[in-house]
């Protein structure tokens, strides 16, 4: 007499999957695809890179190998939390339903920490993604209150909510100081993130425009990035001065009429208050 067919190890995987989530209160359920939304709060690539076709393969051979998460978001609709790209996957397949695990979040601190920690440490994470998710957890920490006034503080407080050091926080967030000409750069590989990190710290925010002005007017050479590095060698080099104060800028403009009915610019008034932009206006006074 034949024996019972023991089950297979994914079977067997699969129950001891179920029986867990059952016990944590969750269970995995076959949710509609046109009924889950993307989540405003992530700001991560949705780009159709090659990890994004990567995961398409996978899904289309292998299915789903771990549950994609969501929140409520409204009747029959729920918000996902973690698996963006592999229900854009399915949507690009035709799949109409995928496995999900509905959970929900007392507040919108909580979605998004639950939302970055299932993508902060992905290797091909973008340092300009990581920068974005940065921004909006700023301003989630600020729209309740949370967030402290000193740049330090800030850091020490988003490095603990993200699971990052001080110091990455730091170096991220001082990517939003790149213009969009640099960023742009940075992205597409013309630049390289040495450079980038470099001209985003606020030291050497104020040399942008003078790199990208030299960029313009010097031939490439077939090697954009180096020659933005030697755009970036030159900037500093020059010294350049940061930009004036608004105050001095609004004075410099001013036009007044002095005591002889002449009209004249109160450059005197500026010397005397901003001695160090001396040179620079009585140049420019002219």
């Amino acid at each position: 007499m034949a024996g019972k067919k023991s089950p297979s190890i994914f079977s067997t995987l699969q129950k001891t999957t179920e029986n867990a989530s059952a016990v944590n209160g969750e269970l995995t359920r076959q949710l509609p695809v046109a009924s889950l939304v993307d989540n405003s709060l992530n700001r991560f690539s949705m780009a159709e890179d090659d990890e994004f076709l990567s995961t398409m393969r996978s899904v289309e051979q292998d299915g789903f190998l771990e549950d994609i998460v969501v929140t409520p978001d409204g009747e029959n609709t729920w918000r996902i939390i973690s698996g963006h790209r592999r229900v854009m996957a399915a949507r690009k397949l035709g799949k109409t339903a995928v496995p999900c695990k509905v959970r929900r979040y007392p507040d919108k601190l909580s979605e998004l920490r639950a939302l970055m920690g299932a993508n902060v440490h992905r290797r091909s994470l973008s340092p300009f993604d990581m920068a974005r998710q940065l921004e909006t957890l700023r301003e989630v920490l600020s729209e309740s209150g949370q967030l402290p006034d000193g740049t330090k503080e800030q850091a020490e407080l988003m490095a603990a909510q993200s699971d990052l050091s001080r110091a990455t926080v730091e170096r991220h967030l001082d990517l939003l100081n790149l213009d969009e000409t640099m960023t742009g750069w940075a992205e597409r590989g013309e630049m390289t993130m040495t450079d980038a990190y470099e001209m985003a710290r606020r030291k050497n925010v104020h040399l942008q425009d003078a790199v990208e002005e030299y960029v313009a007017h010097n031939n490439a050479n077939g090697d954009f990035p180096g020659l933005v590095h030697r755009a970036i060698a030159w900037a500093k080099a020059a010294e350049l001065p940061p930009p004036l104060p608004r105050a001095v800028r609004a004075a410099q403009n001013r036009i007044e009429i002095n005591g002889n009915g002449t009209r004249v610019r109160p450059v005197t008034v500026i010397l005397a208050v901003f001695p160090p932009y001396a040179n620079h206006l009585l140049s420019s006074s002219k």
